[in-house]
Parts: C-alpha cells; sequence; structure tokens
C-alpha cells in the first residue's frame, strides 16, 4: 500500500517533471529549430545594408586593442564606424587606441569626465556613444569580446529593417580548461539561451550586451535608460528579431569577478523586467531545484522502506534520465549548431551547481537589497 508520504513526494516529482519537460521541449528547444529553420532556407532576410555604429564602452582596465579591434575594423561591411567610450581606461589603451586612429579612419572614440557623478557611468558612456552615432543602425559588443567572422556585422544588419529596430544575438564564453571556467561556461551559455528562447516565442524582455542592434531614433524615442534596462522596455514581438549562426556568435572571455558582477546585476535589476518572462524562469529555476531535490527523496525513501524501493526508485531514475537526456540533446545540439562547445558527462552536476547558485544570488538581493546602486537611485 502507497504511504502518504510517498504520494506526496511522487507528486512533487511528477509536478516538477512535467514542469521541467516543458521548458525543455516547449521554449529551449526554440533556438534549435529555429537555426534548422535557417538551413533549410524557410527564414526570410533583409537584403540592405545599412550603415552602422558599433559601439564599445572601456572601463578601468587594460585591453589589448592591437588584438581586438583590427579584427573588427577590417570586417566585410561597405559603410561603418566604430565608436569607442574611454571611462578611465589606462595609458596604454590610450596610446593603442591613438595608432589604430590613424590606420583605421572609421575608429573614434570619446569619453566620459572624470568628474562626473553618475548612478551607472556604463549607462552614461553607452549614452554618450550613441549621441557620438552617426548612423541609426547601433551594433553594441564590449572590450572583452571578439568576433569569430569578418562577417559579423553583415550577419546581424540582414535582420535590420524599417520595422525591425532590435535585433538580440548570441554571445558565449571561451572555453578553458579547469572546473569552475567550464562551470561559468555552462551558465553564461544557458543564460543567453534563454534570452534568444524568450524572444523566439515572440516575448523578448533581455539581450546581450556584447551582440546586439538596436534603432538610435528608437533610443531616444524612449529617453534611453530613463527606465534602467532599455531592451526590456523597447523589445517586442513586432520589432524584434534573433540572429543565430556559427560566425554572428560573440565570444568573450569573461573572469570570474565580472561572471560574478553579472549575476549579481541580474539578480538586482530582476524586478524591472516584463513580469511573465521574469515569472517563467524563476518558476524554472525553482521547479529544477525541487526536481533533483524530490529525486533524491525518492530514493532515500526507498532504500529505507525496501517494499517501497521498486516504484519509487523506478520513477526517480526514469524522471531523471528522461530529463538528462532531453537537457543534454537541447544544450549540446544548440551548442553543436553554433560550434561551440559541449557538455557531457559535466551536466547533471553543472545542473545542480546552476540550481544552488541562482537561489545563492536571489538570497544576495534580499540581503544586500539597500546597497544596491538601484534601491539608491528609486530613493532618490
Amino acid at each position: 500500500m502507497v504511504s502518504l508520504i510517498e504520494i506526496i513526494l511522487l507528486s512533487i516529482l511528477a509536478i516538477c517533471f512535467i514542469t521541467q519537460m516543458v521548458f525543455y521541449w516547449a521554449v529551449l528547444i526554440k533556438p534549435y529549430y529555429y537555426m534548422k529553420s535557417i538551413e533549410e532556407g524557410n527564414t526570410r532576410f533583409f537584403s540592405g545594408l545599412p550603415p552602422v555604429s558599433v559601439i564599445i564602452y572601456i572601463k578601468n582596465r587594460f585591453y589589448d586593442l592591437q588584438d581586438f579591434l583590427p579584427a573588427l575594423l577590417e570586417q566585410d561591411y561597405p559603410q561603418f564606424e566604430v565608436i569607442i567610450v574611454n571611462d578611465g581606461t589606462t595609458e596604454e589603451n590610450k596610446n593603442a587606441l591613438k595608432r589604430l586612429q590613424e590606420q583605421y579612419p572609421n575608429l573614434y572614440s570619446t569619453h566620459i569626465p572624470e568628474e562626473t557623478r553618475n548612478v551607472s557611468r556604463k549607462k552614461l558612456g553607452i549614452t554618450l556613444g550613441i549621441k557620438a552615432a552617426k548612423y541609426d543602425c547601433l551594433l553594441f559588443t564590449e572590450a572583452d569580446s571578439h568576433t569569430r567572422s569578418n562577417n559579423w556585422i553583415k550577419l546581424m544588419t540582414r535582420h535590420f529593417e524599417k520595422d525591425k529596430t532590435v535585433v538580440l544575438g548570441m554571445s558565449a564564453r571561451e572555453s578553458e580548461p579547469g572546473f569552475f571556467p567550464k562551470f561559468m561556461t555552462f551558465d553564461y551559455f544557458y543564460s543567453n539561451l534563454q534570452i534568444l528562447s524568450m524572444a523566439l516565442l515572440n516575448h523578448p524582455y533581455a539581450g546581450s550586451g556584447r551582440n546586439l542592434i538596436c534603432s538610435k531614433k528608437h533610443f531616444n524615442e524612449h529617453k534611453g535608460f530613463i527606465r534602467h534596462l532599455f531592451i526590456n522596455d523597447i523589445a517586442a514581438e513586432s520589432n524584434t528579431e534573433v540572429e543565430l549562426s556559427p560566425e554572428s556568435v560573440i565570444m568573450t572571455g569573461l573572469n570570474v569577478y565580472d561572471w560574478e558582477q553579472e549575476k549579481k546585476d541580474k539578480a538586482f535589476t530582476n524586478h524591472f523586467y516584463k513580469a511573465r518572462p521574469v515569472a517563467l524562469w524563476s518558476l524554472e529555476s525553482f521547479s529544477r531545484f525541487f526536481f533533483i531535490l524530490s529525486v533524491f527523496a525518492c530514493l532515500v525513501w526507498g532504500f529505507l522502506h525496501l517494499q517501497a524501493l521498486p516504484y519509487m526508485a523506478g520513477a526517480a531514475m526514469g524522471c531523471y534520465l528522461t530529463r538528462l537526456f532531453s537537457q543534454s540533446f537541447i544544450v549540446n545540439r544548440t551548442a553543436s549548431r553554433l560550434e561551440l562547445e559541449n557538455f557531457y558527462l559535466t551536466i547533471p552536476l553543472f545542473d545542480l551547481m546552476q540550481a544552488m547558485v541562482n537561489i545563492y544570488f536571489f538570497i544576495y538581493r534580499v540581503i544586500h537589497k539597500k546597497e544596491n546602486y538601484i534601491f539608491k537611485y528609486e530613493k532618490r
């Protein structure tokens, strides 16, 4: 006879399992099928080549601009400019920039005055870069990133036209040895996959600042960053497209400090995003955590009560392996189509770690809310 505790454990397992299957096979699978549709020639692209302003914000550290910028400045594109926004950068950066400006006439720079006080110097810097831009099509990336191909601008702009003023691209972390670096690579890829999946479901709410396009006109109409999250405010089903191809992926050398800072920023700004995507991904995160917990609880209960072992352990392992297959298939097939690192043996552990990390940053936000600049901004 099945006990009440067993019914409760199996019910939690079933609910969390079904929830996870919906997320994987109805949401996170979208980028994979989108790329298949492109390969089969079922997607229409804009044939024009609008002039482009590429904007890059650089702050407080040395970047190898001699290595990073030439690949960007030598893109196979008829008309574009690159605008560097300096925010207290090093002398090495300034000297390298001067040498490159002598070589490339389409490279420009501006800077944030050191005495300027602003709750977010990065947003101010990007705003200054946008004001300096000559063209309506604005393409954003960052100094810790690099292109994979000289067709990057061409691939991103093939979606940009009169009615499509926001284009979201994929950003991925460079693979490097070590357990935690590989986890950061997985976590960063999964986060970008979530963003693009929602856009493909016609619910865009965010984008990677390392790879996105928006219209200057749109930026000015919405008064820029006045409501904190620009893409969240302007992106809609009618004006947003997604670019997914191996050559359009922007690679980043995101380090531990920057990864942690991005996780904190996302936790603090979460309530500014559109309600539906936030609710959905919160549900995904918590259902994942309780799914793993319920699998473990069912196994422990089965081994403590041997008469229940066959159906408790069978249900737990059946659900777990089905989800693991779904996760491995969708994550790795999508990564393979983008020619990115695959995750096979590490997925079970990374999956658990990511659930724990997300809960940690949720708790961190609750504890440290009053220390965050957004809270201070709201209270001014």
